[in-house]
C-alpha cells in the first residue's frame, strides 16, 4: 500500500506527537486512523475521505517506527520500503500488541456519551504559545461565566492564566456561571493545534471530546487528570527517609500524575 499525501499527513502527525514524548501507537481499520498516546489518555480519530482507499486488513504499529508512505504487511510485520536510486531500503517492524477494532469499539463507545453534552467551547491554536509547555498540566475552568485556561507551578507557586482578549482566541459561546476545574496533560492539549487551527471543546463526564468543526474528519477523546487536595492534577507518594553515613537524606516529594 502507498499512503497518500493526507495520510502521510496523519502518519506524520502521529511520529511528531511521539517524539514530544507520547509514544503513540497508531491504528487502522477501513475508513478510520486511531492515533492512542501510551497511557491512554487521548485517542484521536481521523476518517477517511470518500475519495481516498479504506485499509483493507486492519493493522497496528508503533508511531515511531513509521518509515515511509510505501508499506506492506507480510508476515505479521509491517514493512517500510524506501527507494533511493537504485537501492531499496526494507525496515521490518513488529506489529503493535493491538486489536484496532477494540480500539474502534472502545472510542465509539465514549464518543457515543457525548450526546449528552452540557455545553461546548472553541479554541484556536492561538491559545497555545501563551501557554508553558513545560508546565506538565493545564486547566480548564468557567467561572462567572468566562472561560479559562490555568497552569500552576506548583513548586514556585506561579500561576498563568489566558483568558480571551479579542474574537479568534476564545470563543466562549454559550457557558455555565460555572465548570470545573478539570486538567489536562498540557503536550495532549497543544498537541492537538498541530494538525488542527480552531476546534471544538465539550465536557462529558469525565472526559473531553474535541472535534474539527470545520471540515468534520477529525476528533478525539481526552481524559481529564485527577486532583489532589493542593491542584487537583498530583497524587503524592510517600516520603521516605534513609540513613547515610549516619545522617538522614532530606526528604523528597515525588509527585505522581496519573489519568482517569
Amino acid at each position: 500500500m502507498k499512503a497518500n499525501a493526507r495520510i502521510e499527513s496523519i502518519f506524520s502527525y502521529a511520529v511528531a506527537m511521539d517524539n514530544r514524548g507520547l509514544r503513540n501507537t497508531i491504528h487502522c481499520i477501513g475508513p478510520e486512523i486511531f492515533i492512542v498516546n501510551s497511557d491512554h489518555s487521548a485517542i484521536l480519530r481521523f476518517s477517511l475521505r470518500k475519495n481516498e482507499l479504506e485499509f483493507d486488513s486492519p493493522m497496528s504499529f508503533n508511531a515511531a517506527d513509521y518509515d515511509s508512505p510505501n508499506f506492506e504487511i507480510q508476515d505479521g510485520k509491517i514493512i517500510f520500503k524506501t527507494v533511493e536510486g537504485n537501492y531499496e531500503r526494507k525496515k521490518i517492524c513488529t506489529l503493535a500488541g493491538y486489536d484496532p477494532e477494540d480500539i474502534r469499539k472502545i472510542y465509539r463507545k465514549h464518543f457515543k456519551t457525548g450526546k449528552d453534552m452540557d455545553f461546548s467551547f472553541y479554541l484556536s491554536k492561538d491559545c497555545c504559545p501563551l501557554l508553558d509547555e513545560q508546565l506538565s498540566h493545564t486547566e480548564i475552568s468557567v467561572e462567572k461565566g468566562k472561560l479559562i485556561l490555568r497552569q500552576r507551578n506548583v513548586y514556585s507557586g506561579t500561576i498563568v492564566e489566558v483568558t480571551s482578549k479579542s474574537k479568534g482566541l476564545i470563543d466562549e459561546g454559550d457557558l455555565p456561571d460555572s465548570f470545573g476545574p478539570v486538567g489536562l496533560k498540557t503536550k495532549d492539549f497543544i498537541g492537538l493545534f498541530t494538525y488542527c487551527d480552531s476546534l471544538s471543546f465539550h465536557p462529558v463526564g469525565d472526559f473531553l471530546i474535541v472535534k474539527d468543526h470545520r471540515k468534520r474528519d477529525f476528533d478525539g477523546i481526552l481524559a481529564f487528570c485527577k486532583y489532589d487536595e493542593i491542584i487537583g492534577m498530583f497524587e503524592e507518594e510517600e516520603e521516605k527517609e534513609e540513613e547515610t553515613d549516619g545522617r538522614k537524606k532530606q526528604k523528597v516529594r515525588r509527585n505522581k500524575q496519573k489519568a482517569d
